[in-house]
Formats: structure tokens, C-alpha cells, sequence
């Protein structure tokens, strides 16, 4: 949009029905500020002033808020939602007031975050988050709050942001702080004290299940028993779904046939002979086409295979009878020999149906 006054004239230029507009007054003083100089498309934005009740629609650059879409209208304010198709950059503000008032002024737009994903869903208090988006750096995001609750950020880049939960946590909203305006997740984050039963919540059979413990490339609780080469610790952002520490497989497609030829063996834990029980774990894999199982070690009983998707799933494994009073969980991560991938497991639960 173009703003000249031309002899006392003011021509105001925009793809709409102000295009040109003859012997307007300028009422630009009545207009005291805004609630933020700096916004962003589709956040909330107030202008201050006096009047404002009189207002019939504003011009953000070349998109247009009619009155209708005022989320809340006072003689001193208006506040409304900024388009979301808004051009980033310095924009120009054309206030229409009743008649052929006209104020103007200027914001400036920049890109807001934006929340596609976050994992886990349940948590408890000083546990880490990793929220999946855009414009998750620093320059876009500056704070992040749980119910109101300042959190701590860990670590942040522009796809992925990662945060620990405060303490007096209870099932809210992530919000994310942007100097172009807050943004707010759709889904709420769960406290496990509201469903201690939820199987993120549940506590494990077996030792170690989060594979938090250990040096190196070593696990507290778990052995190498095959293909120790393929096995490594990862404590990168993304590759990590529950805690600090997962396990990262990395698969070439050279070994032979056979489940077992890379296999972490769990220290044994204690089963009720005849019961049933359930092996839950969280899996992604960089590309499709890996696939897994899970056995128990001694008087092996064997699961089918399962594909390891693309993003964090929570695969389970079910022993219908148990057959030994003391048993290991072992992971057979050669399920498809063939399949040249990287996969990342964590939170490795033995629960009792």
C-alpha cells in the first residue's frame, strides 16, 4: 500500500475498496499504539486509542480485517487475530474510522513459531519435552511456559525444541514466547498424576528401561550379546524420545539372515510363570523398511516382527504365557537383514497385563 498527500488531498493506493479515497482526514492522533510493534500472522494484536469503537476495518498491508472479525471492540481499543496471509516485513496500517477518517501507522511483521508435534504426551514433573515445528530457534522463541509455569529450555534449532518440565506441573498447554506473539500448542500436555495407569507412566518390570544408565556406548542393565559394532548411545535431539539417553541402531544391510544377529539383552527380571506379559518400547527409524522382534532369554519365546516407522511409535510386544520365573527381555534388531537404516529405540518397558 502507498501513502502520499498530495495538495492537501490524501491518496491512499490498496488491492481494495480504498483505493482512492478523496478529502479524507487525517486522524492518525487518536491512534496511541499498539500492543505489540512487532507481530507475526495470526497472532492476536490490539490497537490502542480513542474512538476505536467507531472503526469499520483495518488494512495490514494489503489484507484486510473487517469489523466482523474484531475479537473484542472498546471505545479505547480493538483487538483482532493479524491475517494469516500478511506479507513478513515492515507493513503499512490503514485504520478506517466511520466516514472518510483514516488513521495510519506501521508494524512490523515477522514469522511465529509454529508446534506440529511434541513428545512424550505424559510427563511428570522435571522430565524433558521435545516439541517438532518451525522457527523453533532462538531468534523466534525466547521462553517457553506450561500452564502459565516458566520451563527451562534445553536446547532449541529452528525444527526441534527441547525443555524440562517445571515442578507443580498439571495437564496444560505449551506455550511457546515469540516476540511476534505467543504461540500455543492445540493438544495439552498430560500429567501422569491424572493417569498414573497410562503405559508412559507405568513403572518398568525390568532394569534400566529408559537406557539412562551406562558410559560410552554401554548400557547399565543390558548386554551386547550380537552385533555390539551396530549399537551406539545417542543423546541428540530427535533421537532421544523420553529422557537424555536412547539407543541408535545403525544398520548397513550386511549381515546374514537372522533376528538375532544384533541383539540388546536386558538383565533378567522376575515373571510370574503363566501370566501374561507386554514388552512396550518407543521406535523411529530414519528411512521405512526395518522391522524388529523381541525374545526372552532362557526357554526363548519368540514375538512376530514389527516395521519400525518413520516417526516415534510406541511398538509392543506381548508374551501370552510366561515360562520362566526369571526371564530377559532381548531385542533382536536384524529383523530385515536387507533394510539399510538408522533406527532409534527408547523407554523400553516389561509390564504385566
Amino acid at each position: 500500500m502507498t501513502l502520499a498527500l498530495v495538495a492537501g488531498l490524501l491518496v491512499v493506493g490498496c488491492n481494495n475498496d480504498e483505493a482512492i479515497t478523496y478529502s479524507m482526514t487525517d486522524v492518525s492522533s487518536r491512534i496511541s499504539g499498539f500492543s505489540k510493534t512487532v507481530t507475526g500472522p495470526g497472532a492476536s494484536l490490539t490497537v490502542n486509542g480513542s474512538q476505536m469503537d467507531q472503526v469499520g476495518r483495518i488494512f495490514i498491508g494489503e489484507e484486510v480485517v473487517p469489523a466482523g472479525s474484531f475479537t473484542e471492540v472498546t471505545p479505547s481499543s480493538i483487538t483482532f487475530d493479524v491475517p494469516l496471509n500478511v506479507s513478513l516485513g515492515e507493513a503499512d496500517v490503514l485504520i478506517v474510522f466511520k466516514g472518510n477518517e483514516r488513521a495510519f501507522s506501521k508494524i512490523t511483521i515477522v514469522a511465529l513459531p509454529a508446534i506440529s508435534d511434541f513428545y512424550p504426551d505424559y510427563v511428570t514433573a522435571g522430565e524433558r519435552v521435545t516439541i517438532v515445528g518451525t522457527n523453533l530457534s532462538a531468534s523466534f522463541v525466547t521462553g517457553v511456559q506450561v500452564g502459565g509455569a516458566a520451563a527451562g529450555i534445553v536446547s532449541q534449532s529452528s525444527t526441534l525444541l527441547t525443555f524440562t518440565v517445571p515442578n507443580d506441573f498439571a495437564t496444560s498447554k505449551i506455550t511457546l514466547l515469540s516476540p511476534g506473539g505467543d504461540v500455543t500448542s492445540a493438544a495439552d500436555l498430560m500429567s501422569c498424576s491424572d493417569n498414573p495407569n497410562n503405559i508412559d507412566c507405568k513403572a518398568a518390570l525390568n532394569p534400566n528401561p529408559g537406557i539412562e544408565e551406562g558410559t560410552d556406548d554401554e548400557f547399565t542393565g543390558w548386554g551386547k550379546w550380537n552385533g555390539g559394532t551396530y549399537m551406539v548411545a545417542t543423546t541428540t535431539p530427535g533421537e532421544v524420545y523420553r529422557g537424555t539417553r536412547a539407543l541408535k541402531v545403525i544398520r548397513d544391510g550386511s549381515l546374514a539372515d537372522g533376528q538375532w544377529r544384533i541383539q540388546l539383552a536386558n538383565d533378567p527380571s522376575t515373571w510370574e510363570v503363566g501370566a501374561s506379559y507386554t514388552v512396550h518400547l518407543w521406535a523411529k527409524a530414519s528411512v521405512a523398511g526395518g522391522s524388529m522382534r523381541v525374545s526372552t532369554n532362557p526357554n526363548a519365546m519368540y514375538t512376530g516382527d514389527q516395521e519400525i516407522p518413520t516417526t516415534w511409535t510406541r511398538l509392543s510386544f506381548t508374551f501370552s504365557s510366561a515360562n520362566e520365573a526369571s526371564s530377559r527381555v532381548v531385542l533382536d534388531l536384524n529383523g530385515n537383514n536387507t533394510a539399510v537404516t538408522t533406527f532409534f529405540i527408547d523407554d523400553v518397558k516389561l509390564v504385566k497385563d
